[in-house]
């Protein structure tokens, strides 16, 4: 997060990435909603398709972390992992 002059935190802004040719924006959604569940506040970076039934998002939190959520195909959360800063 950044500090304005009057002294209010705004986060940066991330460039948009295409998808991959596999994954549509529909499906896209879906993964990015199933992930944001379990990190409620926090911004979608990216979303990318590891195989054909497992999808890694990735996140920035609202303290700043960096966070890649695992989904798989039935958009279950297996797990995530805090990125080091």
């Amino acid at each position: 997060m950044q500090t304005t002059p009057t002294g209010r935190r705004t986060r940066r802004q991330l460039r948009a990435r295409p998808l991959p040719p596999d994954l549509d924006a529909d499906l896209a959604v879906r993964v990015a909603t199933a992930a944001l569940a379990e990190h409620p506040g926090a911004v979608v970076d990216r979303v990318e398709a590891d195989s054909a039934d497992l999808f890694a998002v990735h996140l920035v939190t609202c303290y700043g972390d960096r966070v890649v959520v695992q989904v798989d195909g039935d958009l279950t959360v297996l797990g995530w992992l805090a990125l080091a800063r």
